[in-house]
């Protein structure tokens, strides 16, 4: 019998952090450990996992991890619940920050966003990888304005090209312990709180109608990141590393 994967997801009450959840479970071969600040929201993560996959191992854990403390508890506890070394890490988690011009874009702000995107999943990545099981896998999700500059996502931009830049040289780090490192970088995601935000009204309406109309392919789902999540972190990718996939209905290309 193959033995479970261990897998942390941070982000993963919602959006494409729990549909991952959902594609890891019905895999039938993993223990999940998703994260979030919400409990109440994890335990109905927790729950729509099991409905889906009845015989799934799912359990949540609350941190915020934009903090460096709660981030290595989280790490810490992960390990514990896992009783073994993380299979596969899956940084999902972010902010609730919309598109704005970047003069309208208060210092505070500058500070959150990269805080919520880059920090975090830097913060995740250093304390889990001496728990990574040699020749694990990590997947970092950023966007596609790691690749294409759009006004109002300034700051927005530089955290995702941050992630993407990062993800790409821990590769070439981390290939040592044959550990493969890869990013997928959606643009809207239909159906996800962070959709709802930027869809609601204003200037990242305006924007985001316009990337409607160019996703010729149709808007990307949560589920359609997650299979390439799940495909980046599984046996047929295992040549892949340091690689940054855009997934993103035909939006643009790159």
């Amino acid at each position: 019998m193959t033995e479970p994967r261990r897998i942390l997801i941070t982000g993963g009450t919602s959006g494409i952090g729990l549909a991952a959840a959902r594609r890891f479970a019905a895999e039938g071969a993993a223990r999940l450990v998703l994260n979030g600040r919400d409990p109440a929201r994890g335990a109905a993560a927790c729950r729509a996992v099991q409905a889906a996959v009845p015989d799934s191992v799912v359990t949540f854990i609350a941190a915020d991890v934009t903090q460096r403390e709660t981030a290595a508890h989280l790490v810490t506890e992960a390990a514990r619940t896992l009783d073994g070394p993380i299979d596969v890490l899956v940084n999902s988690a972010g902010g609730d920050f919309i598109p704005s011009l970047f003069h309208e874009t208060t210092l505070d702000q500058i500070d959150g966003i990269v805080r919520c995107w880059l920090l975090a999943t830097m913060y995740v990545c250093r304390l889990a990888l001496p728990a990574m099981r040699d020749g694990g896998a990590i997947v970092n999700v950023a966007s596609d304005a790691a690749k294409v500059p759009t006004p109002g996502e300034a700051v927005i931009g530089a955290a995702m090209a941050g992630i993407a830049m990062f993800t790409r040289t821990l590769a070439m780090e981390a290939k040592r312990r044959h550990i493969r490192a890869n990013a997928v970088t959606p643009s809207l995601v239909a159906g996800t709180p962070t959709s709802d935000r930027v869809t609601a009204g204003g200037f990242s309406a305006r924007l985001f109608d316009k990337a409607t109309r160019a996703a010729h392919l149709g808007v990307a789902s949560a589920d359609d990141v997650a299979a390439a999540i799940v495909f980046l972190a599984g046996p047929d990718a295992q040549r892949m590393t340091g690689q940054v996939l855009s997934v993103n209905g035909g939006i643009s290309a790159g």
